[in-house]
């Protein structure tokens, strides 16, 4: 008997093999759960597949599909930066002093001011959206469903509009 793990106890349909446990050749794939942007853009769901009628049009729609998946992983990163606690031993006097201790305080901030300056920018349903989605793991049709109502049967078409505005902004932002 191996004390080698074959899987998870229990896999759905979020998870998949994707990350090599050892470095030596032929080795397995481990586990890891996706993110619900992730799952979506797997299954092709960050691609409009309406508007791949030519060659070009499916090659900027796939474009766009890579744009929205790393726009949502972006708002994932910033929104966890963003809850992340404050170090133990935090001191506000420290803030933007250099050293060591205000560090992490310092970038923690910055990151909360450019996603606030994100939130600004973007209409009030599409931040919502990115939000639950990206940023707290919400499955796309409870979101829309909560957040939109009228596009409950048209859920992944208005997430990409929410990421959409997501790119746009964060192009509009950093200029």
């Amino acid at each position: 008997m191996t004390d080698e793990i074959q899987a998870p106890a229990l896999i759905t349909e979020d998870m998949a093999q994707t990350r090599n446990v050892t470095t030596r050749a032929g080795a397995k794939k481990g586990w890891e759960r996706l993110t619900v942007y992730e799952r979506e853009f797997r299954l092709g769901h960050l691609t409009d597949k309406k508007r791949c009628l030519t060659k070009s049009s499916t090659e900027e729609e796939i474009k766009k599909s890579f744009e929205r998946r790393d726009a949502a992983k972006e708002f994932d990163e910033g929104w966890q930066i963003c809850l992340a606690s404050w170090p133990a031993g935090f001191d506000p006097n420290r803030i933007r002093v250099a050293g060591v201790p205000g560090g992490f305080c310092d970038h923690q901030r910055d990151v909360k001011r450019f996603w606030e300056r994100i939130r600004q920018e973007m209409g009030t349903n599409d931040w919502m959206i990115c939000r639950r989605v990206c940023g707290e793991g919400y499955k796309v049709a409870e979101t829309i469903a909560a957040i939109t109502p009228s596009y409950r049967d048209a859920a992944l078409v208005r997430f990409r509009e929410a990421l959409d505005a997501l790119v746009e902004v964060l192009a509009k932002v950093r200029k």
